[in-house]
């Protein structure tokens, strides 16, 4: 229980708190005008006589206008203090205060002064972002108490209400002194009107321009500077957008102080308060009596335009951005009767049909007119054809530039139409004459591109055989011990020859046709016949690649005029196209009917396909070559070529038909019927042979059979064991069987390049250190590098001589010994 004295004692401490925050409520009043050094002093005093402070320390950080500001205030007494401790104390406390980490750490804080142990206590107040710090001090026990805490937090915050209006009234100040700056500076005359209308501003530009002084002038005194001719409008103008908040525009005249009156142009934006309110209007006035006076000079030039115009020869007009001609020639007037642009008349559009710089037809919003309008310039301009109203066209250029004001902004524009129809008529001649003389040049280069890689494709075709035939006599001048493979060597032989004389003979009949010396001996003869001996003639080749051949004759004979060897040589060729772009495994047919008077053969493959673009140039001479010769088996790319010469020597026609790239090809033959009896053979093609024995293993992989076998036996001759292999997949799944130390790889094979077997072979567990050899009728040096980098050891050229890899092999053998 607490005793009636500590009762009053606690009674009279708070009849002191009640005096001491009362006492602070009247500081506002008493620091109304206080400058913020001012407030800070004030502050100091009052805490020092009101807490019976040793001492006092306020801080407050510099911002904006105001520059940090610092005071210290010690108590005057009989004691013996020394100042300079007590001061360097309150310096100490307000120092660590300031550079507190925690804005928030009020805790009490003892320092030392004159040997006598003061507490030290802090409160921080607020000045827009910024705190400000006040220390006080003193000696005695307990200090400070929540009562002196109380009574300090107070008067901070009464501080920092005044210091926060000081420096809301400084940035007013200072806000409103820049307006009226800037306002002064501008070029225009700038004003500001109050709700009810009236004028409550006018820059320095205004009163220059007018001589009004600003009492005058505010309100509605501004009116009497306008010309009375306009002076009701412009008030009726401002008083309206003022009543209906909307922005305003007007053109009047203006006294000047030198002058008399001048144009001007006013205008003005409604403003409102950030919650709504209706604030005035803000706006600017600008001289104008320069645009006016261009304006005026522009209207007393016109006639002298009009008749400048006249005297030209093409057709000129000036257009506004409506569309509509303000000035035009008598020229002009051909074009334009209606006086509206083509682009914009509905009923006229449609004589002009304007091409932009490719030839393409333009649509209208692309019309030069109407380009100009937009502010592009259109020079030289478009070409265009017009049709009259005689029913005559004729060509014309069209240009047009735009016209803009100062602003920059496009008033209308400028066209020019002139009648180029001569010169284009010049023109198309001579483009037509440069046109053909290209065509002829290109022709010439074609042909000549063709020639080269024909030349190219028949050397390559000449070695295939060669290779074979130079092995065999090899073979023969060795001299086997075994009788069969002396007559398997000459059997082989002869195909090769056969093969070359094939060359020859498509070579020689190609000429025939194209120089137009081919003799076609015609005979009634029965399709039907033809076909079936050219079927049997083709057949070696449909076999050699397993395809599934289906053959349909027509039920009658089909008798026509024809000579029979050169429709057989037709449907040889047709079937030896398809039997070679039609992968091993695929399916053939061929088809006789009757369509009318007409007889057809319908040759159909579900093989490689060709693309729609190359439907028509399958026909052309040596069409295999690039496009397709990754697909080539053989052949000299002039089969096609001679089925359509031969078909058109008898009057038929020839077409292809495909679905595209894998989706099969159709050649489809017609004849006209007449009746009778005839055949011709074709080619047939190859054989196969196999493996032996010891000393190195070795891989042959060669599409052409009889290179494979020759080379093959040469090899086991020298007593090598040799594996032979006729396509890329089959030379794989060898080389994983026999692991082969050497492998002979030609690059051109059905399935897959050599070039992809070779890095296929190297993936090959146990074959990193296998010796991989190209063989290829393609021997360029580009064709080396390709090989090198597919990791080919070695690069022979065929027909390779038999010596050479006999004696390569004998430095693998060396070299395998060695390690």
């Amino acid at each position: 229980m607490h005793t009636p004295d500590e009762y009053r004692a606690e009674i009279d401490r708070l009849r002191k708190t009640t005096r001491d925050l009362v006492a602070m409520t009247t500081l506002p009043a008493i620091w109304g005008d206080l400058p913020p050094e001012g407030v800070i002093d004030s502050l100091a005093s009052f805490l020092l006589a009101t807490l019976d402070l040793d001492l006092v320390g306020i801080h407050l950080p510099g911002k904006g206008e105001i520059d940090p500001l610092d005071t210290i205030r010690l108590r005057r007494n009989d004691d013996n203090d020394d100042d300079g401790a007590m001061l360097a104390a309150a310096r100490a406390a307000l120092d660590a205060a300031i550079g507190s980490a925690d804005p928030h750490d009020r805790r009490p804080a003892t320092l030392h002064a004159n040997d006598a142990p003061r507490q030290f206590g802090t409160a921080r107040f607020g000045i827009g972002s910024e705190l400000g710090v006040v220390v006080i001090g003193a000696r005695r026990a307990g200090f400070p108490s929540e009562h002196e805490r109380l009574l300090l937090g107070v008067a901070a915050n009464q501080a920092a209400a005044i210091l926060q209006r000081r420096l809301a009234e400084r940035a007013l100040a200072r806000s409103e002194s820049r307006f009226l700056d800037l306002a002064d500076a501008a070029p225009a005359m700038l004003w500001v009107t109050e709700p009810d209308g009236k004028l409550s501003f006018l820059s320095r530009a205004w009163h220059e321009f007018t001589a009004q002084d600003r009492g005058t002038s505010l309100a509605f005194g501004w009116t009497a500077a306008v010309h009375p001719d306009e002076r009701d409008a412009a008030l009726h103008a401002v008083v309206d957008a003022n009543a209906r908040r909307v922005p305003f525009s007007m053109e009047h005249r203006l006294r000047h102080v030198v002058d008399g009156y001048r144009w001007v142009i006013a205008t003005g934006q409604p403003r409102f308060a950030a919650n709504g309110d209706f604030l005035g209007f803000v706006g600017n006035v600008l001289d104008i009596s320069d645009r006016k006076r261009t304006e005026q000079a522009l209207h007393e030039t016109r006639d002298t335009l009009v008749t400048m115009f006249d005297a030209l020869p093409v057709g000129v007009a000036v257009a506004g951005q409506d569309g509509k001609l303000l000035l035009s020639n008598q020229a002009m007037h051909r074009y334009l009767p209606t006086g509206v642009l083509p682009s914009l008349d509905e009923e006229r559009y449609m004589r002009w049909t304007a091409f932009d710089a490719d030839g393409r037809p333009l649509a209208r919003r692309d019309f030069a007119g109407a380009r100009a309008s937009r502010g592009e310039r259109v020079v030289p301009g478009i070409e265009a054809r017009y049709l009259g109203d005689d029913g005559v066209e004729i060509w014309t250029q069209v240009a047009a530039v735009p016209l803009k004001g100062r602003d920059d902004v496009t008033r209308g524009h400028v066209a020019i139409v002139t009648d180029i129809d001569a010169f284009k008529r010049t023109e198309a001649a001579l483009r037509l004459a440069e046109s053909r003389q290209r065509e002829l040049f290109d022709e010439v280069a074609r042909a000549n591109r063709n020639l080269s890689e024909f030349l190219a494709v028949l050397a390559h075709e000449l070695r295939n055989p060669l290779a074979p035939l130079m092995t065999g006599l090899e073979l023969l001048r060795v001299g086997p011990r075994d009788p069969a493979v002396a007559a398997n060597v000459r059997d082989m032989m002869e195909r090769q020859v056969r093969q070359l004389a094939h060359l020859i003979d498509d070579l020689l009949d190609i000429a025939r046709v194209t120089n137009g010396k081919v003799e076609i001996r015609k005979t009634r003869v029965d399709l039907n016949a033809i076909v079936t001996n050219a079927v049997e003639t083709s057949l070696p080749l449909i076999d050699k690649h397993r395809h599934a051949f289906d053959l349909q004759l027509h039920d009658a004979p089909l008798p026509v005029q024809a000579d029979a060897t050169r429709i057989a040589q037709v449907i040889g060729n047709l079937l030896t196209n398809a039997a070679k772009y039609t992968p091993p495994g695929g399916a053939l047919s061929l088809r006789v009917m009757q369509d009318g008077t007409d007889a057809v053969i319908t040759v159909t493959d579900n093989g490689v396909g060709i693309p729609a673009a190359s439907l028509e140039s399958v026909f052309e001479m040596f069409s295999q070559v690039g496009s397709n010769r990754q697909h080539a088996q053989g052949g000299l790319g002039i089969g096609l070529s001679l089925v359509r010469q031969l078909v058109d020597l008898h009057g038929g026609a020839v077409s292809a038909h495909s679905e595209g790239i894998g989706k099969g090809s159709t050649f489809v033959v017609r004849l006209a019927l007449d009746d009778a009896p005839a055949a011709a053979p074709l080619e047939e093609v190859a054989a196969q042979g196999t493996p032996a024995a010891p000393a190195l293993r070795i891989l042959v992989t060669d599409d052409n059979i009889d290179a494979a076998v020759t080379l093959s036996m040469l090899l086991e001759m020298e007593g090598h064991a040799v594996t032979v292999a006729h396509d890329g997949q089959q030379a794989l799944r060898m080389a994983a069987q026999c692991a082969p130390d050497v492998v002979f790889l030609d690059i051109g094979l059905p399935d897959m390049s050599g070039h992809d077997v070779a890095r296929g072979l190297r993936q090959i567990a146990g074959l990193e250190r296998c010796t991989i050899v190209a063989v290829s009728g393609w021997g360029a040096q580009d064709d080396l590098a390709r090989s090198s980098a597919a990791g080919f050891d070695a690069h022979f050229t065929k027909p390779v001589d038999s010596s050479r890899v006999l004696d390569y092999l004998a430095v693998v053998a060396a070299s395998m010994r060695s390690t």
